[in-house]
């Protein structure tokens, strides 16, 4: 007989075939935070390929593997996912900006760092073409261009503290103030990229990239 038979049965600990630790549970707030990240990253893709109005809700949620009420549970539809993908998209290039800067001493290499990377977001399909729909959706949505002037204050707040780091060395001077500066290359490169993906081998990518940094040299110079 058992030794164990006249007492309660012991709980097993199931150890995974492969021997790897079992998978932590996740916490009601992890799993909302994991659904929201996935939702994201697919509604990227089909505003990418669709546009904002030629995406389609429901078939978001079904590829990244949710139901529509999942989707509809932590946004009010694919107006407020598409902001969510600008938000992202902003905060993936601060933090990268950030990064690239942080531990240069120079400030004529910091100044080149930046000139060249905003030439390269500029030059990014991808982000022209998220861009590009963000401003049409802002001209023909009250609620998205309430978000647009939202994102643009934001870009303009990181935008100029970044400027103003760059400043606070003597060797870096600008024709312009940091809020001025950023509005410009904001706008005008991004313009300048459209009409590149527009025009195609008649306004080369390679020349809309030294077009940009003409731009950003232009208004702001090392000693």
């Amino acid at each position: 007989m058992n030794r164990y038979s006249n007492d309660r049965e012991e709980p097993r600990i199931q150890m995974p075939v492969n021997g790897t630790k079992p998978r932590k549970r996740l916490t009601r707030e992890e799993s909302k935070a994991q659904t929201r990240a996935t939702l994201i990253a697919v509604g990227r893709r089909h505003f990418l390929r669709y546009g904002l109005g030629g995406a389609v809700a429901e078939k978001i949620a079904e590829d990244a593997g949710y139901s529509r009420g999942a989707l509809y549970s932590n946004f009010d539809g694919k107006e407020e996912l598409f902001v969510a993908v600008i938000h992202e998209e902003q905060a993936r290039h601060l933090t990268f900006f950030q990064s690239l800067l942080k531990d240069e001493p120079s400030g004529k290499k910091r100044s080149r760092k930046l000139r060249d990377a905003i030439a390269d977001l500029m030059t990014d399909h991808d982000w022209i073409v998220l861009r590009a729909e963000f401003e049409v959706g802002a001209l023909r949505s009250e609620r998205i261009r309430q978000s647009f002037v939202e994102v643009h204050r934001q870009q303009l707040r990181d935008g100029s503290e970044l400027v103003r780091d760059l400043l606070r060395t003597p060797e870096v001077t600008s024709r312009l103030k940091p809020d001025d500066f950023i509005t410009v290359i904001i706008n005008l490169a991004h313009g300048l990229a459209v009409t590149q993906r527009i025009l195609g081998a008649e306004l080369s990518q390679k020349n809309t990239r030294r077009l940009v940094q003409s731009l950003f040299d232009h208004l702001l110079s090392c000693a």
